[in-house]
């Protein structure tokens, strides 16, 4: 299988961005999941993955959200969205970016009821926020057409307010044998609302029936959105107008996975939700040892590239009693991101290093999260590919060595064995080529082979 077939398989898994017509969450809340459901941690993708695609991609074509629970009471939401209008009468594009903190003023449950409030506030801006680089570069992934869409003036951040209420409570349990026994059936009801200081709204209400089984669930529901006072640019009013819909929800949970379509049956905007969650209820400490051997799979972002890496355990430069576990990795990533500004070109390249990691829990007495940092050497090559204008040309391929490093976050999320174990990770990182190189393509001569820095998302499956 070659990388470019790799890649369309892995973006599809992760939704990636391919044609469609989409909306998605009010950009700065938590994305939305049952309240019983403990989520100290979640990497949320929103795209036509799950919804009905269409053949231009429009309005919130694209969204990533990040939660993480601070403390029992606190939480942190960074949500980016990328908006896009294409047609003859109008055509731009926009980025979201938010910062939210929030508090849980309310939480109350027990076994057949949650009755839960968040209260936050934070930061949204719109601009420009790499999201045509993040968006043409998982279209290269995935040989889908690349958006040459110029950005809109518009340009300013704003302070924003809000409010998330849940209710949840069970009415039945069903008393059947086997595998229809024991499901658990309740209502579930949530009302969103977030207002900015331009005078921004956005509100959201649902409804849904959910029946869970240990670490199942389902639910099925309306959802209401309404959008207003977005008249600020062509792009933004019609993004809230497509998102000021009835939807129908269908959601599943298997363990640390969500999966979630809403489809608007008289609108324009349907999306589907892929979400990765962890919690600190999840059993840690089970495996005395570090795990022998762990499996990794990221995205790269804004300059889209798929890293894909093996970690084994080898002590190196510490002893059998350090807090500190160490591995060998091998590394390989692969991509083809945009260069700069210019949709119509884009640098292919392809990656091998080894290094070694070191990796410790981030809190005494409590492995739920860890920290890891990594430093690796190795080979790199790149050569630019051209598309609208320059569709078709290339350049001449370069190589040069590289030095890697990184350094994030694990989060415990699931025990898929005795053996094996799941975790999400969070990370920042760099390559610098020992030095760059020049490439022509058409008239033009790029400066390529340049150092590079971003951030990782991504999951890694651990064998002990």
């Amino acid at each position: 299988m070659t990388s470019r077939h790799s890649g369309l398989a892995l973006l599809a898994l992760l939704q990636a961005a391919s044609p469609g017509i989409e909306a998605g969450e009010i950009p700065g809340l938590p994305s939305q999941a049952p309240p019983f459901l403990q989520r100290d941690f979640e990497i949320n993708f929103s795209n036509d993955f799950l919804g009905r695609g269409g053949s231009v991609d429009d309005f919130r074509t694209q969204q990533m959200n990040i939660t993480s629970a601070l403390t029992d009471t606190w939480l942190t939401v960074v949500d980016h969205s990328i908006l896009t209008l294409g047609g003859p009468g109008f055509s731009g594009r926009l980025d979201q970016m938010s910062v939210s903190l929030g508090y849980e003023a309310l939480h109350r449950a027990d076994l057949n009821r949650v009755d839960k409030i968040v209260i936050g506030g934070g930061l949204r801006g719109v601009g420009k926020f790499a999201g045509e680089r993040m968006q043409n570069g998982f279209h290269q992934l995935v040989d889908s057409d690349i958006e040459n869409l110029d950005y809109v003036s518009t340009n300013r951040t704003d302070a924003t307010l809000w409010v998330d209420a849940q209710h949840y409570r069970v009415f039945h349990e069903s008393a059947a044998k086997g595998w229809l026994g024991g499901w658990r059936t309740g209502y579930w009801l949530r009302g969103s609302s977030l207002l900015t200081s331009d005078g921004q709204w956005d509100n959201t209400l649902g409804t849904y029936a959910v029946s869970s089984r240990n670490a199942i669930d389902v639910w099925l529901g309306l959802r209401r959105d309404w959008r207003s006072g977005y008249d600020r640019d062509p792009v933004q009013a019609a993004t809230a107008a497509a998102e000021s819909e009835l939807g129908v929800v269908v959601g599943v949970r298997f363990g640390a996975l969500i999966l979630e379509t809403v489809q608007q049956p008289d609108g324009e905007a349907s999306y589907g939700q892929l979400k990765f969650i962890a919690n600190r209820e999840q059993p840690t400490g089970q495996y005395s040892t570090p795990p022998a051997m762990g499996l990794e799979f990221a995205f790269f972002l804004p300059d889209v590239t798929v890293e894909l890496a093996a970690r084994f355990q080898r002590r190196v430069f510490t002893s059998t009693d350090s807090l500190w576990s160490e591995a060998l990795v091998v590394d390989a990533s692969f991509g083809t991101p945009q260069y700069g500004s210019d949709a119509s070109v884009f640098i292919e390249g392809r990656q091998v290093t080894l290094g070694l990691e070191w990796e410790r829990p981030a809190l005494p007495d409590d492995d739920w999260i860890s920290f890891f940092a990594r430093l690796g050497g190795g080979y790199r090559q790149e050569e630019l590919r051209g598309e609208d204008v320059l569709a078709g040309a290339s350049s001449a391929s370069v190589g040069r060595a590289v030095i890697k490093i990184g350094t994030g976050i694990r989060f415990n999320a699931a025990s898929l064995s005795d053996s094996w174990n799941y975790r999400l990770q969070l990370g920042v990182g760099a390559w610098i080529p020992v030095n760059d190189a020049h490439a022509q393509l058409g008239n033009e001569t790029y400066r390529i082979q340049k150092p590079v820095a971003g951030i990782s998302l991504g999951m890694t499956f651990d064998y002990y």
